[in-house]
């Protein structure tokens, strides 16, 4: 996992970052349009938190919705970039911006929800600090990679899109080098832990608790 938050955290930072770049630069926004842009971005944050971040996840698992979240980005981001030109309507820039919120708001619970679950017992703060630690000490690279790039003479919507290939070892991490989620559960102390799949909630339940359960579900199948 935090090999893989060490991508994912350089190229989404990262484009946050060069979105003002390609806004003020490819399409000659003014500070006026840039801040209603991310304000709209703002506005997409929170359905994209709420709506799919929680459908997603409570219907398959943290894991999943996580790498979902990423691929959602890099495509929504490689595709606006491309699409946007400097006299297309600011509309459709705003647009772009709404679903970039939606993605991001789904991101960030997800990781985080990844995390919180896939922590050993006992060491929670030891590798919060390393938590902290992964997600910043690559960031310097994508903006170098960027800015290389642009120094030759490529345009940055193509070197945008090169800082969003940085999502993709994350993804290869991820379904690589990672089990099932049960596999991760388990392998962080968390035998009990039930992901419930109708409101999203995650909750540990007890040997005794998991019995009683099971006892309930045979009555009424009974």
């Amino acid at each position: 996992f935090l090999l893989a938050l060490v991508f994912a955290e350089a190229a989404i930072n990262t484009f946050t970052t060069l979105a003002v770049v390609f806004l003020t630069d490819q399409l000659k926004f003014s500070a006026t349009q840039n801040g209603m842009f991310f304000l709209i971005t703002l506005m997409g944050v929170f359905p994209g938190g709420f709506l799919i971040g929680n459908n997603v996840t409570s219907s398959t698992n943290p894991k999943t919705s996580w790498i979902l979240s990423q691929i959602a980005i890099f495509i929504v981001g490689a595709v606006g970039v491309l699409v946007l030109q400097e006299d297309g309507p600011f509309a459709v820039a705003l647009v772009w911006g709404f679903f970039v919120g939606l993605c991001f708001g789904w991101f960030y619970p997800a990781e985080n929800l990844f995390f919180s679950m896939c922590l050993p017992k006992g060491q929670e703060a030891e590798l919060s600090g390393f938590y902290v630690y992964c997600t910043q000490i690559l960031g310097w690279l994508p903006p170098l990679v960027f800015s290389i790039l642009v120094q030759n003479d490529v345009a940055q919507n193509y070197g945008i899109i090169v800082v969003c290939c940085f999502f993709l070892p994350s993804l290869a991490i991820l379904s690589i080098m990672t089990g099932t989620w049960q596999d991760i559960l388990a392998e962080a102390g968390h035998h009990h832990t039930v992901f419930a799949a109708n409101n999203g909630n995650v909750s540990a339940q007890g040997d005794d608790q998991l019995q009683k359960t099971a006892d309930v579900n045979e009555g009424e199948g009974d």
